[in-house]
């Protein structure tokens, strides 16, 4: 991955809050202290106003002295330590920072602070929100972000609500969308950039609003939004066409422009846009830094686009000569210009210069974890210490590969730069705030996971290689999973207000997919919407501050050890099967209680006997080509199952990328000899997982839940689902407290809020999903439950869920992290086993393979060899052509697959205890009536 390019927007006006004056016109400083009163005397506190005023009028060069002067009146005569005097203070900070004296700046400005914050009557929470701004920019020049940003955050809080702030407000937003746009959460950025717009609009400030809108361009540039990007850019650069003369936003606009140009594949156009850029920057003082940022730019096209890499080196080498003292700047330029000699395979030059980057930044990736980890935590600009971690890590693996023998102490060597790299990634995702920031990266990383895996299989190390396959998906829903068990260690008042919050946002985002865009209405919910956001981002923050267990739970990333899961795996006499789909290659991991198996295959073979092979899965034609099909999976079966020699009856399969259903792979060719009649298969969506889910507790809940709606509100446009209401009743009757809810009963409201009190959950109904991006919804009789309308406000005590719909294991695919579907929506709400579908099954076929799975269910049995002798049964008696997959395998097991747990009491187990029971009372007493009748001989 390459540093962002970053395109830095300059707001000239008021860089540092401070009150405006003119040329002093005669009133004396020393008339008002020195000339009525004497030593021993105190001036009024009008005086003292006076006082400051007539001193706000000096030229600021002349200010610090006489400032300092009259605050020492005020420390003499403490009954004058009134707010005024906290306005002295505050002054003395700001002087103090355009002499360019940080640290006196720092003392002065916090002194301001903690006399204005004080509750009195004449205190100005006005003037107190510029001097948290003064204090933010301090920060910033002390190369404190972090401090700075919180800050920051303090200030717009505060600022928003003085119409005469919104200036500083405008530019706080922006700072605080460049300080994210570091961390590298965007969503978060692109937030703060919407926020700051709309109070430049508010004010007519078209530089600010220009500033906030390059911004978000650059943070959607990064996330791929090219089209939006470039939108926002031309819409800037139509901001500043009126001027004529030249100026640093015109040109940092054109350089926006052109990095989003580049992303598109605009070579030539983003040259040329490069090239005004310049052209302006030549015509500005002072501009040796902005030139220096085009010349960086322009290199990154010669290298990572065009390839030619002694014209990049040019370029990198010309803007390091005037990049100044900007020390992020200087790091991305050194990382760039080692990753050209890592392209020309001049290792060792490449390791050079990333040292010299990492040594600029003040990082040692020699630490030990533990201290690792808060240096990392300190750095800002991490996307800058990962790209350099990262390339690091890939040019000793490619320094290794070239070796005429593989080196291993450069292997391990850069197993070890993985590590590390595996940890900022951590430490970013638990900084970074919104989904979309985290899926991001999810995505990006997934390529550095893949050569972490090829490391760790060089060396035959399966413990690391188990390591980056389990961080290389899901987790982020380890992370939520993770959440979920945090918010059970707060205090009831606490979670209640994190769930008001969650309440507030979700109806704000509810009437604005109702608005349009343009309306007043939609810019006011809006902007109510991102406040709110805003808000629970920092009641988020001061839970993670205020309470250790929390935290302590809610970021937990350990990985389980191999010697963990083998036990757990020993427990259950089961296999657990790792897939990772690489650019490259295909690796496969196979953990068994006694041994591990690390495989890597060729990835082009594979895919294109999976697509061809996931097609014939999924329809009916499965009939007429059959034996292409059967086929298909044996040769799926010889890549992915036969290598592995399982020994296992019960297998889990935690996959990347697609979903294959195991169980229709082919031992042989020419006939079908489906895995179903050898192993008992159930998905996970990684071993962290699946061990978290292990120990969900359902006891106090009621038992069993069954929806079936049936027919449909007409609006829907669904057909009705005949029978399914006597299937569920049925199914009902194998629990001793069943709840069934069926036709006009089966209402959305219902399912919301009662089937987090359900042990099992039970619902035949329609679903909708599709990877194309189209949300998955759930129908019930009166209307749909979209995904993304799931939600934890009610902790579900819900062992099993059985989604008896189409698709319910459809989705968009996020590349790193899995398929987002229904199934696994309701995986984030903390159910640990969910029966879903991969394709759109047949009603007869779920009814009947449902109805047998629970009959399994009720003996003990587990969930995967429930499911498995459902289906055998199935087989056992069905016709030719319900004996294709099509009709059977399509339902999977997701998650734990043991039996229910002890205090689920299926009415089977009740009337069965009962019999023994009473046959045992019986016995005793017809041994006792013999034994009586014997001693009475």
């Amino acid at each position: 991955m390459k540093p962002t390019q970053v395109v830095y927007f300059s707001v000239q006006p008021a860089h540092f809050a401070r009150v405006s004056w003119t040329i002093w016109v005669g009133i004396s400083f020393w008339l008002v202290i020195t000339g009525g009163f004497t030593h021993a005397q105190c001036p009024p506190q009008t005086a003292i106003r006076q006082a400051y005023d007539s001193l706000m009028q000096l030229p600021a060069g002349q200010q610090t002295p006489a400032f300092r002067q009259l605050l020492g009146v005020c420390n003499r005569c403490r009954s004058n330590q009134d707010s005024t005097y906290g306005q002295i203070w505050h002054r003395l900070g700001a002087l103090a920072y355009f002499q360019k004296d940080y640290k006196t700046a720092l003392v002065c400005t916090k002194r301001a602070i903690a006399i204005n914050a004080q509750k009195r009557p004449d205190a100005s929470r006005s003037f107190l929100a510029k001097s948290y701004f003064n204090l933010a920019k301090i920060y910033l020049e002390l190369q404190d972000e972090r401090q700075a940003r919180l800050v920051f955050q303090q200030f717009v809080a505060l600022g928003s609500q003085f119409p005469e702030r919104f200036e500083l407000v405008a530019m706080g937003y922006w700072n605080l969308s460049t300080l994210f746009f570091k961390e590298a959460d965007y969503q978060k950025a692109i937030r703060q950039a919407d926020l700051g717009a709309l109070f430049s609009e508010r004010i007519n400030r078209p530089d600010l609003l220009a500033a906030n809108l390059t911004e978000k361009a650059n943070c959607l540039k990064e996330m791929d939004d090219y089209e939006q990007a470039l939108s926002i850019m031309q819409r800037v650069i139509q901001i500043f066409e009126k001027e004529s003369k030249p100026t640093v936003e015109r040109a940092n606009a054109f350089g926006a422009k052109a990095s989003v140009l580049v992303r598109l594949g605009w070579f030539q156009d983003a040259l040329a846009a490069y090239d005004q850029a310049y052209r302006i920057h030549q015509q500005l003082e002072n501009s040796s830094y902005g030139l220096s940022q085009i010349t960086s730019n322009i290199g990154f096209v010669y290298d990572n686009y065009l390839h030619q890499y002694n014209k990049a080196l040019v370029q990198y080498r010309k803007a390091l000569a005037t990049i100044g003292d900007d020390k992020y700047g200087r790091v991305r330029i050194l990382s760039n210009i080692g990753e050209v000699y890592w392209r020309k395979k001049q290792f060792r030059n490449a390791l050079n210069y990333f040292q010299v980057a990492l040594d600029s930044l003040h990082f040692d990736d020699r630490q030990k974890p533990q201290a690792l980890t808060e240096a990392i935590r300190s750095t800002p600009y991490k996307e800058y210490l990962l790209s350099i971690i990262q390339d690091k890590a890939y040019t000793w693996l490619d320094y290794a590969r070239n070796q005429p023998n593989p080196s291993r102490n450069f292997l391990q060597t850069a197993l070890k730069s993985f590590q590390t790299a595996d940890q900022i990634i951590d430490v970013m995702r638990f900084e970074q705030v919104g989904q979309q920031s985290k899926l991001y990266w999810r995505e990006t990383t997934h390529s550095l996971y893949e050569r972490a895996i090829e490391t760790a299989f060089l060396l035959q190390d399966s413990e690391q290689a188990f390591h980056f396959f389990e961080k290389s998906r899901a987790v982020l829903l380890s992370d939520k999973l993770n959440e979920l068990g945090a918010r059970q260690q707060l205090p009831a008042q606490l979670a209640q207000q994190e769930q008001e919050f969650h309440r507030r946002i979700n109806n704000l985002q509810n009437e604005l997919s109702e608005l349009k865009t343009g309306q007043r209405a939609f810019d006011s919910t809006r902007t109510a919407l991102l406040t709110e956001q805003e808000k629970l981002d920092s009641f988020l923050k001061k839970l993670e501050r205020e309470n250790p267990t929390y935290y302590r739970y809610k970021f937990d990333n350990t990985v389980p050890s191999l010697a963990h899961l083998q036990n757990w795996l020993k427990d259950r006499q089961s296999t657990l099967v790792s897939y990772f789909v690489g650019d490259s290659a295909l690796y496969m991991l196979s953990v068994e209680p006694a041994a591990t198996r690390l495989i890597k295959q060729p990835i082009l073979d594979y895919q294109k006997a999976v697509q061809a092979f996931l097609q014939l899965c999924t329809t009916s034609q499965q009939n007429r080509q059959f034996g292409h099909f059967v086929a298909l999976s044996n040769l799926i079966y010889n890549q992915l199952i036969k290598p592995l020699s399982l020994s296992t009856e019960r297998v889990i399969i935690s996959p990347d990328y697609h979903f294959i259903p195991f169980e229709t792979l082919s031992r042989t060719a020419s006939q079908p000899d489906f895995l179903i009649n050898h192993h008992a298969f159930s998905y996970g969506y990684s071993a962290t997982v699946l061990l978290k889910e292990t120990a969900v507790s359902s006891s106090g809940s009621s038992e069993f839940l069954g929806m079936a709606p049936v027919h449909f509100n007409p609006q829907l446009q669904q057909a009705s689902l005949l029978g399914s209401d006597q299937v569920v009743s049925k199914i009902g009757k194998l629990f001793s407290q069943p709840t069934v809810l069926t036709d006009r009963a089966a209402t959305r409201r219902a399912f919301q809020t009662q089937a987090p009190n359900f042990q099992v959950v039970q619902l035949f109904t329609h679903a909708e999903a599709d990877s194309i991006g189209r949300e998955p919804r759930l129908y019930f009789a009166d209307s749909t439950l979209r995904l993304s309308e799931l939600n934890d406000d009610s902790p579900y005590q819900t062992q099993l869920i059985v989604l008896s719909a189409c698709k319910t294991s459809i989705g968009v695919n996020q590349q790193g992290e899995g398929v987002f579907s229904l199934a696994r929506g309701f995986a984030t709400l903390g159910i640990p086993s969910v029966l879903t579908t991969l394709w759109s099954v047949e009603d007869q076929a779920t009814y009947e393979l449902t109805e047998r799975f629970y009959e399994h269910l009720s003996r003990g049995t587990p969930k995967d060899l429930a499911l498995r002798h459902a289906k055998l049964d199935w087989l056992k008696t069905a016709s030719r052509a319900n004996q294709l997959p099509y009709r059977w395998a399509g339902m999977i097991l997701v998650g734990n697959a043991e039996p229910l747990s002890s205090s689920t009491k299926m009415q089977w187990w009740l009337g069965g205890g009962l019999v023994v029971i009473l046959a045992i009372i019986g016995g005793r007493q017809l041994r006792r009536r013999n034994k009586s009748a014997k001693v009475g001989h």
